[in-house]
């Protein structure tokens, strides 16, 4: 997943004249931090991607016309001068959608995917560079004196424990496809159910500059590994479908390979 947030926080300061606190124990006036704010996601899935069979782990097949909202909630703790910890809900939503490829196998599939995602993560950021001062305490006019400086940039990993639920469109809105079973989860050779929680290593970087003397704001690029295949509900190989609606139903069997039909051969079992 990749994710570009843009992040409000609030702190508590306290001060009593100019000074550079990260270079001494005055950093310790700054180290808790409410977070609240916006951004868009975007995830790499198996469905839609460049004009040709899709690559492996290859950004070039992401669909940015699918990027989607996301909003979030979190709270920094500074424990030392250049570290600290973060601690993140987010809610997301992801899409993908084979009509947006025309490489021609990919776009008869034609599955289409929306995922809500829940996730908590925990950040630890290294500042690689900042420049945080307090100023003035009260803006007297005439008085000219050091203003509030308070600009960070730096890096960020750690580890996200998400759930995630997929669904796909019908005509009476969007169905959950987990327990359909399309790729034939649960019968015989076919693959396990996949579960409604999953884990990655989220990683980035970012920069906050400061607004105020309480209120800064930040902007972060970060990129997810995770450890499913299933965020799109699409990983291995097409089940018999006859197998799967004689099981699972005719909504299970639709899901399963939605396509025209046309070129049966292209959708065969295995």
């Amino acid at each position: 997943m990749l994710q570009i947030l843009i992040l409000v926080a609030g702190a508590h300061f306290s001060w009593a004249q100019p000074t550079n606190f990260t270079k001494s124990d005055h950093w310790r006036h700054q180290r808790k931090e409410i977070i609240f704010g916006i951004g868009a996601s975007n995830f790499l899935g198996d469905l839609g991607g460049l004009n040709r069979i899709g690559s492996d782990y290859t950004p070039l097949d992401m669909e940015w016309p699918l990027t989607r909202p996301s909003g979030h909630f979190a709270y920094r703790y500074r424990f030392r001068p250049l570290w600290a910890r973060k601690s993140i809900i987010q809610y997301g939503l992801l899409h993908g959608d084979d009509k947006l490829t025309n490489e021609p196998s990919r776009n008869y599939r034609n599955l289409r995917v929306r995922t809500h995602l829940f996730e908590f993560s925990q950040h630890i950021e290294f500042i690689l560079f900042n420049n945080e001062q307090f100023g003035k305490r009260y803006k007297i006019w005439g008085l000219k004196g050091m203003g509030n400086k308070n600009d960070i940039w730096y890096v960020f990993s750690g580890f996200t424990v998400f759930g995630y639920i997929p669904q796909g469109p019908g005509d009476g809105g969007w169905t959950n496809l987990r327990p359909l079973n399309t790729e034939g989860q649960g019968l015989p050779g076919g693959p396990d159910r996949y579960g409604i929680v999953n884990y990655g290593i989220p990683f980035g970087m970012g920069y906050k500059i400061g607004i105020d003397a309480l209120w800064r704001m930040s902007f972060e690029l970060s990129y997810t590994k995770t450890f499913t295949d299933y965020l799109d509900d699409v990983s291995g190989v097409y089940c018999n479908n006859v197998a799967i609606e004689s099981v699972y139903g005719g909504t299970s069997a639709y899901f399963a390979g939605p396509s025209s039909g046309e070129f049966a051969t292209w959708t065969d079992t295995g």
